[in-house]
C-alpha cells in the first residue's frame, strides 16, 4: 500500500525534501540518536519516498514513531512547514494499512492512573478538572494548590472523562481522537472553565478543538494549572536547600508559551539556584516520552532524556507536567521532582 497525498501535504514533504537539512540539530530524537534516518529531513523523505510507491511496510512506521511533535524543526525552520503534522498523516496511513508498531496502540489505550482525589470530586460543574494522565500524587497536590489559589468547589468531568484524546492522534487513530473529541465536549458541556494538568490536553483545547468546530455554544475558558495559580498563591516557603534544574516541557513552553510563571513559583520554593537546561523556554528540547515513543523505542525515549538533562548530573530535576513519571525512569537514580508537588509541599501550614 502507498500514501494518497493531497495537495497540501506535498508541498509540505516536499519543502523538506529539497532542504539541505538546515533543522537537523534541532531535533532532539535525531541528537540523541545520531542517525540521519531520523532526523526531520530523513522521516519527510521516507514519507516522500512512499507517496511514490515505496511500500508502505512496517519499517517505514518503525521509523515514523521516533517523531515526539515536540515541534522544534517547525519553530527553527523558515517556512514553519509543518512536520509534526506531516507525520500524523504517515502514522494514520500506517493504522489504516495495519502495518504500525503495536507499541502505539497500547499507548494510546493505556488506562489512566487510579486518583481517589479525582474521583471524590463531583460530575459536572463551573470549574471543571481535567486530570490527563496525571496520578494520585499529581492529583491531590494540584487540588491543594487550586485551593490555596481560591479556586473553591472544583469538579470532574462528566462521565468519568479523563483527557482530550490527545494520544489517539498522536497514534495515528483519527476516528478514536473525533470520538474523544465528542465525548470531552459533552462531559465538559456546562463548564465555563476547564482546568487541565497536563499541557497536551490543554494545547488540544485550545488549538485543536476550535479548529473542529466543537464548541455548538461559547467555548469554556481554557488553562493549564500554572495559569490558574500564578499570582494567587502567597506565602510559600522553601521547601529544598540547594540547586535544582527546570526542565521545561515541551508543549507546556513551546506549545501554549508558559515559560516565566513555573520558574517564578519555582523560585519561591527552591533555596538554591534555578539551573537550566541548554535548551530552554520556548526553544527547549523533549524529554522522549511525546507521541508514544517511549512505548515503541524505551532507549531511544531513555536517550532523549538524558541528553535534555545532560547538566549538572547531581541536581534535582524538576518537570511541569505528564513527563515526570518517564524522567523518574530514564534519569533514576538522579531526583525528579513533580512541579505541582513541589509546589504543594512549599504552601504554608
Amino acid at each position: 500500500m502507498s500514501l494518497p497525498m493531497s495537495e497540501g501535504l506535498r508541498a509540505t514533504v516536499e519543502t523538506c525534501v529539497f532542504c539541505p537539512k538546515l533543522c537537523r540539530w534541532a531535533c532532539p530524537v535525531a541528537e540523541a540518536e545520531g542517525r540521519e534516518t531520523v532526523t526531520p529531513w530523513g522521516l519527510m523523505t521516507l514519507l516522500d519516498d512512499v507517496g511514490r510507491g515505496r511500500p508502505l511496510d512496517a519499517d517505514a512506521a518503525a521509523i515514523w514513531a521516533h517523531c515526539t511533535r515536540c515541534g522544534r524543526c517547525q519553530q527553527v525552520c523558515k517556512h514553519d512547514n509543518d512536520v509534526p503534522g506531516a507525520i500524523l498523516d504517515a502514522r494514520a496511513a500506517a493504522v489504516e494499512a495495519g502495518v504500525s508498531p503495536p507499541g502505539w496502540r497500547v499507548w494510546s489505550d493505556a488506562p489512566h492512573p487510579v486518583s481517589p482525589s479525582l474521583d471524590a470530586l463531583p460530575e459536572g460543574g463551573p470549574t471543571v478538572v481535567l486530570a490527563g494522565r496525571a496520578d494520585e500524587a499529581r492529583v491531590a497536590a494540584a487540588l491543594e494548590v487550586l485551593a490555596a489559589a481560591g479556586w473553591r468547589d472544583p469538579a470532574r468531568p462528566k462521565g468519568g472523562v479523563r483527557d482530550a484524546g490527545h494520544r489517539a492522534l498522536s497514534a495515528g487513530r483519527p476516528v478514536a481522537f473525533a470520538a474523544a473529541v465528542e465525548a470531552l465536549a459533552a462531559a465538559v458541556s456546562e463548564a465555563e472553565t476547564v482546568i487541565c494538568l497536563d499541557a497536551e490536553d490543554a494545547e488540544a483545547l485550545r488549538f485543536d478543538y476550535p479548529e473542529r468546530g466543537v464548541w455548538s455554544g461559547p467555548a469554556p475558558r481554557v488553562m493549564h494549572l500554572i495559569e490558574a495559580v500564578h499570582g494567587r498563591l502567597e506565602g510559600l516557603e522553601p521547601v529544598i536547600a540547594g540547586d535544582v534544574l527546570y526542565l521545561d516541557a515541551c508543549r507546556l513552553g513551546r506549545g501554549l508559551g508558559i515559560v516565566e510563571p513555573p520558574r517564578a513559583m519555582l523560585k519561591s520554593v527552591v533555596g538554591g539556584a534555578l539551573r537550566e537546561a541548554l535548551t530552554a523556554g520556548d526553544d527547549g528540547g523533549c524529554c522522549g516520552a511525546g507521541a508514544g515513543l517511549a512505548a515503541v523505542d524505551p532507549a531511544a525515549a531513555t536517550a532523549v532524556a538524558r541528553d535534555a538533562a545532560d547538566i549538572e548530573p547531581d541536581v534535582p530535576v524538576v518537570i511541569a507536567g505528564a513527563c515526570s513519571a518517564h524522567l523518574r525512569a530514564a534519569l533514576a537514580p538522579r531526583p525528579v521532582r513533580s512541579w505541582v508537588e513541589l509546589i504543594a509541599d512549599g504552601l504554608p501550614r
